[in-house]
């Protein structure tokens, strides 16, 4: 059910938004600046790894201090799940968690929130819904692919240690890990003329302690592939063994997150594989 929303409606909504988030938090804004108040709902997440914070800004490409200060860059920095995106083109707002979402005209501005005359239509789904098609899943992938496609500034992963008992008792988070920073480049503060551009598809959810390969890698599998195959669907996708399944596909299998649960294809030929791939293994031997 979606609802129209302005005023201090709109922003309560926002603010239960980044407040109540327990696995997912989506914020898309070209310009954010934050006061004491958004620092107080964001830090409910700072010692919390399942909150995957997804941050996407914009705008101000020659100068991306007008976008987002270094002080809040720096900031978002210290959560343990944590991805921050920079979009050159967006103008696009969208706020959401795994339950709600608001697609709205305001900033993650503190200006914004204090003085503008803003609108946003608000939904919230039950389980279910999320994987029926609607305007809030549509902007939600949208945002999503967004994500994808652009360039990554920053990410930092938690790292958990498997459960080592007969009995699976889960997984233990130990500490976070930077895989990519480029802060003092995109600030303009490193005289580096090498840019090498990642997108988020590029990096893990998540990552294990001492997760080593235990056989040494064949070169066939390691040769550049551009596109790839949905071990569930069989669609035609972007190759990336550690993410091997199209968006629709991901999010009916995250709802369960079974690693071992048997698929339909080969994520590299696009083959049927008859239940011999997974999520841990995408690729037919």
């Amino acid at each position: 059910m979606s609802k129209f929303l302005t005023g201090k409606e709109l922003e309560d909504a926002i603010y239960d938004i980044i407040w109540e988030a327990e696995e997912k938090l989506l914020i898309v804004s070209p310009f954010i600046k934050l006061d004491d108040y958004f620092k107080k709902l964001f830090d409910r997440h700072e010692n919390n790894p399942k909150v995957h914070l997804l941050l996407v800004f914009g705008k101000n490409e020659k100068e991306v201090k007008k976008s987002m200060s270094k002080a809040d860059f720096d900031y978002f920095k210290k959560f343990p799940n944590v991805s921050i995106i920079y979009v050159s083109n967006l103008h696009a707002k969208y706020y959401g968690n795994e339950i709600k979402g608001v697609i709205s005209s305001i900033n993650l501005y503190d200006y914004s929130f204090k003085n503008n005359i803003e609108f946003g239509v608000y939904s919230q789904q039950s389980l279910m819904n999320k994987i029926k098609q609607s305007a809030d899943n549509d902007a939600w992938n949208t945002c999503l692919d967004i994500a994808d496609e652009n360039e990554v500034v920053f990410i930092k992963r938690p790292v958990y240690e498997k459960s080592k008992m007969i009995i699976n008792l889960g997984k233990k988070y130990v500490k976070s890990e930077v895989l990519v920073d480029s802060t003092e480049r995109f600030y303009g503060n490193s005289k580096s003329s090498v840019v090498e551009k990642k997108r988020l598809p590029d990096f893990p959810v998540e990552l294990e302690l001492d997760d080593a390969p235990v056989e040494r890698p064949d070169r066939s599998e390691t040769e550049l592939q551009e596109f790839g195959f949905c071990i569930r669907t069989g669609k035609k996708i972007k190759f990336n063994p550690k993410q091997p399944m199209s968006r629709e596909a991901w999010k009916i299998w995250n709802e369960y997150k079974n690693e071992d649960f048997p698929e339909k294809y080969c994520h590299k030929t696009g083959e049927p594989s008859n239940g011999k791939t997974s999520m841990k293994n995408p690729i037919l031997k």
